[in-house]
């Protein structure tokens, strides 16, 4: 451990060799200044542990100079030299925050047992200021348990140990699962490009091992030779450092640096204790931030997949522990579309309120309608919707859920239709056309980085929309796949082979009667 400096600050020459031998047989290092301006230049470079003023001095006095000192140091210790150490002296120097007074001529004994009883005095305020520190950390955790991210956490770690532990530099690093390297996500006093060019595996150098052992590392310039990791300090200009680990509950989330250039400076377990505190609060604020992010996320993430399908369907995928934003895949399924027919031309005599009235509760109907026969709800087009049967779940009776859905889905919208011809007679010439294909299809997220739909792609949905198109109102078209699958559970009638719009093979199909179908 680096010896305690003191700063003996007298005129008289008397004082300084006195305190130079006596001192420096004892293990101190002594540096002299022989005025109190030339005191105070040499306290703003360098830490001492304790000034011994002479109270005579040439322009300013004893005591100015350790009153000034202290303006930058308020944790300096001191002793006054007088040639009349009484009584009112010894108060004086004492309220200007001085440890004692030490009577001319000094005494080598005396002199040393002073200075060994001051400083230990001193050690010991030192101790105890500290842990009256540690304990109102333990408030920190109100501050970050009250942050909205994990960057805020970041930043209030650093600002706390900034605080508490005066450091040139400091670091945070946080283990990135994608590269499986610790990056630096908060620092202070490190150059933005190198802190952002940083990657360290585990393992390597100081806090990749910090990381890998989740345990501490100081390291002393003076006595870090004995530590096996001192190969690691390679700038010469760091005199101390600390590595300490964030420990989770389950695994370890970073390492927190920080580093000290100036050579009187060294860390010790305390420094330890003070980082334990700090690190724990910041631990549990980052996985309670975590936590909040990733069940807002699922709280979303559900929210957006119910819009496609029935809320318990939502919860079975959820359950199920897939990523629903990653579904997908080609799969054969049925499709249904459904489209108004005439209603381009009802729009015309509409008022905006009553398209817009007409058009939720149409779609309200639809929703309700596929989602009560387990359907994936695509999209909704204008006056038209999409919905797939077997997809993302599978369903045992795709074709005859969807055959199910279009006959309600039929029925429903001729009530709809009757309620709103009392309204207005445009009404009249409204139908709903349904068309049904079953095959392969892809099925999933479809989009860019910004936004994705789920949807269904493929020859057969295209199919089923220009099916929709030729059905009459009340009419339900089926192509032959859909056919094979409901054939005698619903009165079908056989139609004509058609060739359709931009689907170059023709296509068999089969009708069925919306208002011949009685549902169980």
């Amino acid at each position: 451990m680096s010896p305690q400096k003191i700063l003996v600050v007298a005129y008289e020459a008397s004082i300084a060799d006195v305190s130079r031998m006596a001192l420096g047989d004892s293990g101190y290092e002594v540096v002299c200044a022989h005025s109190g301006e030339q005191a105070v230049e040499m306290a703003m470079i360098n830490k001492f542990d304790l000034i011994i003023v002479d109270a005579m001095l040439p322009g300013m006095t004893g005591v100015e100079t350790f009153d000034t000192i202290r303006q930058t140091d308020p944790g300096i210790t001191g002793l006054l030299v007088s040639g009349h150490a009484d009584l009112d002296m010894v108060v004086t120097a004492m309220n200007r925050g001085l440890s004692g007074v030490l009577q001319k001529p000094l005494d080598a004994r005396t002199l040393v047992n002073t200075v060994q009883e001051t400083l230990a005095i001193a050690a010991l305020r030192e101790e105890n200021t500290r842990l009256k520190t540690i304990l109102p950390l333990y408030k920190l955790g109100e501050k970050f348990n009250a942050a909205n991210s994990l960057q805020e956490v970041y930043e209030l770690l650093l600002d706390a140990v900034s605080r508490q532990i005066k450091v040139p530099s400091m670091s945070l690093m946080m283990f990135v699962k994608e590269d499986s390297c610790l990056h630096i996500v908060a620092s202070r006093g490190i150059d933005r490009a190198v802190a952002a060019s940083v990657a360290v595996r585990s393992g390597e150098k100081i806090a990749g091992w910090v990381y890998k052992h989740g345990e501490p590392v100081i390291l002393n310039k003076l006595t870090q030779e004995q530590s096996p990791l001192s190969q690691y300090l390679k700038r010469e200009e760091i005199a101390a450092s600390i590595s300490f680990p964030l420990v989770g509950r389950t695994q370890v989330l970073g390492v927190l640096n920080i580093s000290q250039t100036a050579r009187n400076v060294e860390y010790s377990q305390s420094d330890l204790e003070l980082l334990s505190v700090i690190c724990s609060q910041a631990v549990m604020a980052l996985e309670n931030v975590a936590y909040i992010k990733e069940h807002e996320q699922n709280v979303r993430t559900k929210a957006l997949f119910e819009q496609y399908v029935a809320p318990e369907v939502a919860e079975i995928l959820l359950k199920s522990g897939e990523n629903i934003m990653k579904i997908g895949g080609v799969r054969e399924i049925t499709v249904l579309f459904a489209d108004i027919r005439n209603f381009t031309l009802a729009v015309q005599h509409l008022s905006h309120k009553d398209i817009h009235l007409f058009l939720t509760e149409f779609f309200d109907l639809f929703a309700e309608v596929a989602f009560s026969w387990k359907g994936t709800l695509d999209k909704f087009m204008g006056d038209a919707a999409l919905v797939a049967f077997g997809a993302p779940i599978e369903l045992d009776e795709p074709s005859n859920a969807a055959v199910c859905t279009a006959v309600e889905l039929s029925q429903g919208f001729e009530q709809l239709r009757c309620k709103w011809l009392k309204k207005s007679p445009v009404f009249k010439q409204l139908g709903l056309g349904i068309g049904i294909s079953r095959g392969e299809v892809f099925h999933g997220n479809v989009g860019s980085s910004r936004r994705l739909d789920y949807t269904v792609i493929g020859t057969d949905v295209n199919i089923a929309q220009r099916l929709a198109d030729s059905t009459e109102s009340g009419q339900i078209l089926i192509t032959d796949s859909v056919y094979r699958d409901v054939k005698g559970n619903f009165p079908i009638r056989e139609e004509d082979v058609r060739k359709l719009r931009g689907v170059e093979r023709a296509v068999k199909l089969y009708s069925i009667q919306a208002d011949q179908v009685i549902l169980p």
